[in-house]
């Protein structure tokens, strides 16, 4: 027997989604991204790089800090940050903070990392990341590809510049490097 669908209690798309990936538990995983998009916006660039979001269950945000001095400075500033982050997200998702000391690695220091003396990418750079990035129908993909492109493009050039110039130098007669 089929069901008769009448066309005057039209339902919202995203109302559909929501209701689809909540059955399938899938809705607190696009809150918990959403909240880590939100963090470097709600605490700015100093303390987005001394700091990670590490984890979420039940609306308490975990975040890793890169030292003890640093969570404890946080601590003063949960209410803040707790509220700012609800308001960027529209709605009161995050109740708690709870910050902890953990590792924060220099690949991890993400958009801020330019003024913390990482590499400016060139045009030509960023010419060939769109390039390289414009096919990919998954824009989720494209995003993580272009993320990692430009850090390790960024990490070369820093390699470069330590590097001491004349080690590179070739002579003349043999083609190996002194």
């Amino acid at each position: 027997m089929r069901r008769k669908f009448s066309s005057r209690q039209l339902v919202p798309i995203g109302e559909i989604l929501d209701a689809a990936l909540k059955r399938r538990g899938m809705a607190v995983k696009r809150e918990e991204t959403a909240v880590f998009k939100l963090w470097p916006q709600a605490t700015g660039p100093q303390i987005a790089l001394q700091t990670r979001p590490d984890g979420w269950r039940a609306g308490i945000l975990f975040v890793r800090a890169a030292s003890s001095v640093w969570v404890q400075q946080l601590h003063f500033m949960k209410e803040d940050i707790r509220q700012k982050l609800n308001s960027l997200a529209g709605k009161a998702v995050v109740r708690d903070i709870h910050f902890t000391v953990g590792h924060i690695a220099a690949a991890e220091t993400g958009p801020g990392a330019a003024s913390a003396g990482k590499t400016v990418l060139k045009e030509r750079d960023k010419r060939m990341i769109a390039e390289c990035t414009r096919r990919l129908a998954d824009p989720e993909l494209a995003d993580v590809v272009k993320r990692v492109m430009k850090l390790e493009i960024s990490r070369r050039r820093q390699s470069e510049e330590r590097r001491p110039r004349s080690s590179a130098k070739k002579t003349s007669d043999t083609g190996l490097l002194r």
